[in-house]
């Protein structure tokens, strides 16, 4: 605006001055003079305005510190950590911008309980079939028998010799009175391998069990992992608050000068 107004002050000490010259008058070159003084004294006064704001104002800085309080929002909070972890292993450790530790523990989870279902997946398959082949060689009625049952059967090749072992330890208890538990194996082959059917089907089921407490072993571990790795995080923003290095740099335009200043904290 007051470049415009300077412009404006100008021109019009020109025309009036040419305007002057073309009538001959002498009194407008007073006006003349007069007009132009005024542009100059608005230009020096432009002049001072912007080296004072230059004087004021460096021309650029980037200090290197900042605050308590900005600080205290770098810090990792330890039981966020934890319970992320125990709900989920690896999400500690994910909020504490340790990526690489977070998936191993997010892949454990998987691979456990991807274990754990095929396990007892596979025990489940593997008992449907030994029950299928006692069915069909020993002539055993499988539909509701307790677990006992099916190790029986496994054990001896029909009920009456099960019954006559029974009876001769005087476990009177454990004889097979009803018909709805006969069987007899069509050969000792085929009962050995019933059994062992059995057994794969059992020892499947227990190892699922195991995996299920590596599962629960993992979201511990995880969660206290979490908090160690919380601890030292917080641990290592305090020593650098302790022992900080600050540097600012700033130009005078004005002066023609560069400053730098370097600033440490013990």
């Amino acid at each position: 605006m007051r470049f415009l107004s300077l412009i404006f002050f100008l021109s019009l000490a020109l025309s009036v001055q040419n305007l002057a010259s073309a009538e001959g008058e002498k009194p407008t070159q007073f006006l003349t003079l007069s007009v132009i003084s005024k542009a100059k004294v608005q230009m020096m006064q432009d002049m001072d305005d912007h080296l004072s704001a230059a004087e004021m104002k460096p021309g650029f800085s980037f200090p290197n510190d900042f605050s308590s309080n900005d600080q205290s929002k770098l810090y990792k909070d330890r039981k966020k950590a934890f319970f992320r972890s125990l709900i989920l292993p690896g999400a500690g450790e994910y909020y504490l911008g340790k990526k690489t530790l977070a998936k191993t523990f997010f892949f454990t989870e998987i691979t456990l309980w991807l274990s754990y279902f095929g396990f007892r997946e596979y025990s489940k398959w593997v008992r449907d079939d030994a029950f299928a082949f006692a069915a069909t060689h020993s002539g055993a009625n499988i539909d509701g028998k307790p677990s006992q049952f099916y190790v029986d059967i496994g054990n001896y090749n029909d009920v009456y010799k099960y019954n006559d072992a029974k009876q001769r330890f005087f476990q009177f208890e454990k004889v097979y009175m009803d018909e709805d538990y006969f069987w007899a194996w069509d050969s000792n082959k085929n009962r050995r391998k019933f059994e062992s059917m059995r057994i794969a089907s059992d020892r499947a089921l227990n190892r699922s069990v195991f995996v299920l407490g590596g599962i629960f072993a993992n979201h511990i571990i995880s969660a206290i992992h979490s908090v160690w790795q919380a601890n030292r995080y917080n641990k290592k923003l305090d020593k650098m608050s302790t022992s900080q290095v600050n540097f600012n740099i700033e130009t005078d335009y004005l002066n023609g000068n560069i400053i730098f200043s370097v600033q440490k904290k013990f």
